[in-house]
């Protein structure tokens, strides 16, 4: 639940993706937690994204690795939506940058900020795009990994499967 909460949070699914996924596990289930009802006919994406991080015995993060883990897995899941074409190379750095700055967490929102400022400063060359790609690919991978894997599920799941 911890990474759909991170799907909904950072835009990779929408409120038409979480109440598919919701009623397939409903009509799964014998008995439905009422957070699970709720979720079925949540009337925006915001309010979807409360009910599941309320779940009751959801796991919060603690420890600097967590908290790193955590983070690592929203960022992977704006570097998702940048790979299907739904934000630029710009609007992730600032979207990644703008999430760590309020996240409060162990990576620095500089790191993103820095580097979009030099982009505009150089006019968006594409040499220096790929190389902040590259790097921050590497940087993100293990969580890319768990997010790609976690949103396939998530879309299985959504349709019944």
């Amino acid at each position: 639940m911890v990474r759909i909460g991170a799907m909904v949070e950072m835009g990779l699914v929408g409120l038409k993706e979480i109440i598919a996924w919701a009623d397939a596990w409903v009509m799964k289930l014998d008995d439905s937690p009422l957070w699970l009802l709720e979720l079925c006919t949540a009337p925006d994406a915001d309010t979807a994204l409360g009910l599941i991080l309320n779940i009751p015995m959801l796991p919060f993060a603690a420890t600097p690795e967590e908290l790193r883990a955590r983070d690592a897995d929203r960022l992977a899941c704006l570097f998702l939506r940048y790979r299907r074409g739904e934000l630029s190379w710009g609007d992730f750095l600032f979207k990644g940058g703008q999430f760590l700055d309020g996240a409060h967490g162990p990576w620095e929102c500089e790191t993103f900020f820095m580097q979009l400022n030099l982009l505009e400063r150089m006019g968006f060359p594409e040499d220096l795009m790929r190389s902040q790609r590259e790097d921050i690919e590497r940087e993100l991978r293990d969580a890319l990994e768990r997010m790609e894997a976690a949103h396939r599920r998530f879309e299985a799941e959504a349709r019944g499967g």
